[in-house]
């Protein structure tokens, strides 16, 4: 009987061992392929003060107005980030302008870099947690809260939006793989719901 106890206990540890390799490669592929994919739009504000906060709302409204035409025929995440990185002095210049147009003088810092997002959910499109490629903008002393969306393909919209365009939602098509898709757009289904998937990919970012 011992034996056999023992036995099963080796099984059973085997088993969860091959359960957590799944879950791990899971979590890894999913945030590589899907933040691979996008190219985000970060913005800190100076600091948490009511009006450093609206006017990190205003310098947001302000950039996406004046670059929404770069991205406008871009194919490709790479594609965006390239874009980015040749405007970004316009990207700058258009912060400075709105900051000193409410009458401020704030310094702003533009980088096209990589930067780590929680889960966010987009209207009717969810992205996992994972390090995403994206164009920062640091406003002042950058000591404030983050705002953030998505410039390629554009998820950057007003709050109370409920579904994505359809164009968006065609970009992200050709460049995911068809379960990746699915995921982003809450459709896939098994017995694991979107919530819980993207629980799992949070644990293995934080301690893996």
């Amino acid at each position: 009987m011992q034996h056999i106890n023992k036995a099963r206990l080796i099984f059973l540890f085997i088993l969860l061992t091959l359960i957590f390799s799944l879950l791990i490669s899971y979590a890894q592929s999913t945030v590589q392929n899907i933040s691979g994919s996008v190219l985000r739009l970060h913005i800190v504000a100076n600091s948490n003060t009511d009006f450093d906060q609206q006017l990190k709302l205003a310098v947001r409204d302000k950039v996406l107005s004046k670059t929404s035409h770069i991205f406008q025929n871009t194919r490709s995440a790479d594609e965006a980030k390239a874009l980015a990185k040749k405007h970004s002095v316009l990207i700058q210049k258009t912060a400075k302008d709105e900051i000193k147009r409410l009458g401020f003088d704030y310094p702003v810092n533009v980088s096209v870099t990589e930067c780590a997002f929680p889960t966010k959910f987009y209207g009717d499109i969810s992205l996992p947690c994972g390090k995403y490629n994206a164009v920062k903008i640091e406003i002042g002393e950058a000591k404030g809260e983050n705002w953030w969306c998505v410039m390629y393909p554009p998820l950057c919209f007003t709050e109370g939006m409920i579904s994505v365009p359809s164009e968006t939602k065609s970009r992200l098509r050709n460049t995911l793989s068809q379960e990746e898709y699915n995921l982003v757009t809450n459709t896939q289904s098994g017995v694991i719901p979107v919530e819980m998937r993207f629980k799992i990919v949070e644990i293995f970012q934080k301690y893996f």
